[in-house]
């Protein structure tokens, strides 16, 4: 006779298999890969950075440690501490710091690129653009006039170009606006220009990172230059969505291929070795108009510059290519010139009349003006030369075109009211 089991039992048993395997779930499928681990790198003062900074701010010294720098062996006081007359420089814990390392740390280490960066518009020359000669000491004042692609007047001085948007808007207002992105060339008090961490965001010092458009949309964005938008709409910036995590974004400086990258991101154009071609922190040497200006000419060396452009275009396509997309985007940069022409033309008549003032956005007219130029002249030339038709058409030519109109209308009305003694 066959004994039955108790229902007591078989529930026990069912419960026992139950919680072997949820264990085994639990302890031996993927959980997402394994935690990286804090490497040991060598401080001075008994590890006395590391052991503190572990505690208060773990995630920098996880960055950095796996950053390149730490595998080169680079401590925290090759950049941090400073020496004792450093006016940047401030006592912590038996060392003189400086919380915000300069070029002038990293260029104990990276000379060329330096040198490369001082004399580029991303120095002294963009801090001028917001804020003219203000915070510059004679010698950077002096560093930054030795810029050959500095804005300049008709007697080939370079001009203090203050951006009047600073007197509406005011100490509230810019710190954290165009100041933001204007501080990559802020001159600093221990004598240098500039500031690295703008794109070298601290503290994973990462080739990839700098590689991608993201880092250069922290700034080059938005209505006035909408580059990383363009980018994006590009066939270029479509093959980077689509195919960029396959890509080999740790290649070392210089050995750059179309194997790498089958297609360019920002840096590959402006700055990268890509192909052979060197790198350069010089970001006008590939460029040949100054598309950022009202009126765009030419940049100094523009022939050169737009061979060495074309060198790293030649890579995937063909010269009648690049020729057809070089004199469609010349095309419509004379045509923004023109239409910009006409609209300053009216404008300087209306103040050498006497109908309005010239004190910068005192008037409709003016703020009229300026947004034909500033956002949709140079949105229409970026997108010309980035291949972004949308922001050539409907974000660039058409609102310019609208924006000329209205002020072609004003300005007639004005004279109107003018000839009959309206005020």
């Amino acid at each position: 006779m066959t004994r039955k089991i108790p229902q007591s039992v078989i529930i026990a048993t069912i419960l026992t298999v139950v919680i072997i395997i949820a264990i085994y779930l639990l302890t031996s499928l993927p959980t997402g890969g394994e935690s990286v681990k804090i490497q040991n790198a060598s401080f001075t003062g008994g590890d006395k950075c590391a052991s503190c900074h572990q505690r208060v701010t773990p995630d920098i010294v996880f960055q950095y440690a796996t950053s390149t720098m730490s595998k080169a062996g680079v401590k925290c006081e090759d950049c941090h501490v400073v020496e004792e007359d450093n006016p940047m420089g401030y006592n912590h814990e038996g060392f003189r710091i400086t919380s915000t390392p300069t070029p002038k740390q990293c260029s104990r280490c990276h000379v060329r690129e330096t040198e490369e960066f001082e004399h580029s518009r991303h120095a002294g020359a963009a801090w001028m653009a917001l804020k003219g000669w203000e915070g510059f000491s004679p010698e950077q004042k002096k560093l930054t006039e030795s810029i050959p692609e500095l804005t300049r007047g008709p007697n080939g001085i370079p001009t203090a170009t203050r951006n009047a948007l600073i007197d509406i808007e005011g100490p509230k207002v810019t710190p954290a606006a165009c100041e933001t992105c204007h501080s990559i060339g802020k001159p600093n008090a221990d004598g240098s220009i500039g500031n690295c961490n703008k794109c070298h965001l601290r503290h994973e010092f990462s080739l990839s990172q700098v590689r991608k458009p993201e880092v250069c949309g922290q700034c080059h964005l938005g209505p006035d230059h909408p580059q990383e938008e363009i980018y994006h709409e590009s066939a270029h910036g479509v093959m980077y969505a689509t195919e960029g995590d396959k890509w080999n974004w740790d290649q070392k400086p210089g050995r750059l291929t179309v194997q790498d990258m089958p297609a360019p991101t920002c840096a590959t154009c402006h700055m990268s070795g890509f192909e052979g071609q060197g790198s350069t922190h010089e970001v006008g040497t590939r460029l040949s108009k100054f598309l950022f200006a009202p009126v765009s000419k030419d940049r100094p060396n523009a022939v050169q510059n737009r061979r060495n452009m074309q060198e790293v275009c030649y890579n995937c396509h063909s010269k009648p290519f690049i020729k057809n997309v070089y004199d469609r985007a010349d095309s419509v940069t004379s045509f923004v010139n023109e239409k910009v022409t006409e609209a300053t033309e009216i404008i300087n008549g209306l103040i050498k009349d006497g109908i309005i003032t010239s004190e910068p956005f005192a008037t409709q007219l003016s703020f009229d003006a300026f947004d034909l130029w500033h956002y949709y002249g140079r949105t229409a030339k970026f997108g010309a030369y980035m291949q972004g038709p949308d922001y050539v058409q409907w974000h660039g030519v058409y609102p310019m075109l609208n924006r000329l109109n209205k002020v072609k209308e004003e300005a007639k009305r004005l004279r109107a009211e003018k000839r009959s003694g309206i005020k």
